[in-house]
């Protein structure tokens, strides 16, 4: 089983209960995301881990979201995408001009924009690296570097099961049943115990790669996939 890679997006907005709108939103739809607050945490961010595309405001502090689409224009293979309140025809014009491959005026609906996500991350140059693959047979995971990481038992039967339901929640109840344990405190100690493990031993075997597993609160456990998994 493969997992293919999955469009990585931050989000530039500096209106907080606005950001984690968004990112509550999109998580559905499997992205990885990040949220910053301005141009500076941009940087960071970036700087941690390359992005695919970046949603971005333009009234930010300090440095404006047009300054910012100027400058992260000369990575051809980073999407923009502009949101704002500023509807009018030049601002749209100006804002298309300064880098941006959309613009959307706030609000906007999120289905819409993670179709324009999605479309964008198509047309993107396709990063670096093959996708994740998973071998029950031969109780291994390959990353997208092809590094190939050796599996416990246990860590065989849990990826089988998050890679049964790409992109999809997988609860703490059917990790617990598939795993042979029962739904009490301890079992839920016992996941995050192995699920830890299992990232820590992907990072050493393949250092700068993470297992794009993502924990949801209250709900269980996704594997990020891409749209073609």
């Amino acid at each position: 089983m493969k997992l293919e890679n999955t469009l990585s997006i931050v989000i530039v907005e500096d209106d907080l209960e606005l950001r984690d709108h968004l990112m509550k939103g999109l998580s559905y739809f499997g992205f990885d995301l990040r949220g910053v607050g301005d141009g500076a945490e941009l940087n960071a961010a970036l700087a941690e881990r390359p992005a695919h595309i970046i949603l971005l405001d333009l009234g930010l502090p300090k440095e404006g979201g047009l300054e910012i689409a100027a400058r992260m224009r000369d990575n051809p293979t980073l999407g923009i995408i502009i949101l704002t309140g500023r509807s009018m025809t030049e601002e749209r014009i100006l804002g298309l001009e300064s880098g941006a491959d959309y613009y959307f005026v706030k609000p906007v609906e999120i289905a819409e924009l993670a179709a324009a996500i999605k479309n964008l991350g198509r047309r993107l140059a396709p990063p670096v690296g093959t996708p994740w693959s998973f071998s029950a047979q031969t109780s291994s995971l390959q990353t997208p570097n092809g590094v190939t990481v050796s599996l416990t038992a246990q860590e065989c039967i849990l990826l089988e099961l998050l890679f049964a339901h790409l992109g999809q929640n997988v609860s703490r109840q059917q990790i617990f049943a598939a795993l042979g344990q029962p739904d009490e405190i301890s079992s839920n100690a016992r996941i995050e115990v192995l699920i830890s493990r299992l990232r820590t031993k992907v990072q050493k075997a393949d250092p700068g790669t993470t297992l794009p597993l993502r924990a949801r609160h209250n709900m269980g456990y996704i594997l990020l996939a891409g749209d073609g998994a």
